[in-house]
């Protein structure tokens, strides 16, 4: 398997990597440690983790991050044609270029696609003209690439007739047939206890831009103060930085505690959902992958965990939210709407197995594993 990220963690590829382990298969996680903050090797189960270092390097939208993810690609291609594997699984459409070598030494190559890579290029200014025309270039590549894979999996799909499209959608569109794996989990948390005299909201998760936190304190300022919950935040990325300085000013001037994290693991996720009574997961749909059908794993996350969230409405993860009984779905840029959301849903339980993922869904992914393996051996 091969991944952009530095796997620490990727709930999604260590699934993945211990589903097929537990098949018999060996697995090897080729990672990429953009900030050189973790061990070169990690062993799991059966599996294990290795990350290449290119240099220390910032993520986001650079000639240096294209530049370092094409060292990333040629070191993790190096090893590969030594070890000649007889599966690669390429997660996201950064690694897609590795799929024409890769073939050459037959092995059977599987594109991840739970991400929309050429819409990223639009986060911050979707207007800009010279950014519309490297999305349209990153499309195009992505689709010719296709034709050098042998299997697509994707993380959404179209819930009804005439509903919100999911990521599948796209893959459709250019004649492929994917198998579909949400990125749900697959046992449940450890349900949130959540205090009567306290009530909390918690938005958890990667933070690209400070759309998120600005608006939500727009919907915290039109609360009476004495019904405005406690904040908690967490997580890292791109903006993290400003989305903390903004909601470090926002809440002080609200007179709203405010509980900061930064990065965290799978094995925080259950004290950080201590104690809250609603989850948001709302993105800024101008920033891509939104309307295409992306669902948020936080609400996944959250409802395991019996903690509603509030979701983008007109988007495929309004429509699951809503029918899986997760929570509820609010039109963005509307901060008296998201208000009288978080005040609704504060009493409310959610059935944490609805969130679970479908033993359906995991047996296809690893028959059509297995079946890939063995037409190559």
């Amino acid at each position: 398997m091969v991944v952009t990220n530095a796997c620490a963690p990727d709930p999604r590829v260590e699934r993945q990597a211990s589903w097929l382990a537990d098949a018999g298969h060996e697995v090897i996680v080729h990672a990429f440690d953009r900030l050189e903050a973790h061990p070169t090797e990690t062993r799991g189960s059966g599996w294990h983790i290795r990350r290449h270092r290119m240099g220390s390097q910032a993520s986001g939208v650079s000639i240096a991050t294209l530049l370092g993810l094409r060292r990333f690609r040629s070191s993790v291609l190096k090893v590969l044609r030594t070890e000649r594997p007889d599966l690669v699984v390429l997660h996201d459409a950064d690694t897609l270029p590795l799929a024409t070598s890769v073939r050459r030494f037959g092995a059977k190559v599987v594109f991840d696609m739970h991400d929309l890579r050429h819409t990223w290029v639009l986060l911050g200014r979707p207007r800009s003209g010279p950014r519309r025309l490297a999305s349209w270039w990153l499309e195009q590549h992505t689709a010719r690439l296709l034709k050098h894979t042998d299997l697509c999996v994707t993380s959404s799909h179209r819930l009804r007739d005439g509903g919100a499209p999911g990521l599948s959608a796209w893959l459709t569109a250019r004649g492929r047939s994917p198998v579909v794996l949400e990125n749900r989990p697959e046992r449940e948390g450890r349900q949130s206890t959540a205090p009567s005299d306290v009530w909390r909201v918690a938005c958890l998760g990667r933070v690209r831009d400070t759309a998120t936190a600005a608006l939500l304190l727009k919907a915290l300022a039109t609360m009476p103060p004495e019904e405005r919950p406690a904040l908690r935040w967490a997580g890292d990325g791109v903006a993290s930085e400003a989305a903390r300085h903004l909601l470090r000013s926002g809440c002080n001037e609200l007179g709203v505690d405010l509980d900061l994290h930064g990065s965290f693991g799978n094995e925080d996720l259950d004290d950080l959902h201590d104690g809250v009574n609603v989850a948001v997961a709302m993105y800024d749909p101008a920033r891509g992958n939104i309307r295409d059908g992306a669902l948020p794993v936080r609400m996944f996350e959250a409802g395991c965990r019996g903690v509603p969230s509030v979701v983008n409405a007109e988007a495929l993860m309004g429509e699951v939210a809503e029918h899986l009984g997760l929570g509820t779905a609010v039109q963005w840029g509307h901060p008296e709407a998201l208000a009288e959301a978080l005040r609704s849903a504060r009493t409310r339980r959610v059935d944490p197995t609805a969130a679970l993922l479908p033993e359906t869904e995991r047996k296809a992914w690893l028959s059509a594993m297995n079946a890939l393996v063995s037409s190559g051996s």
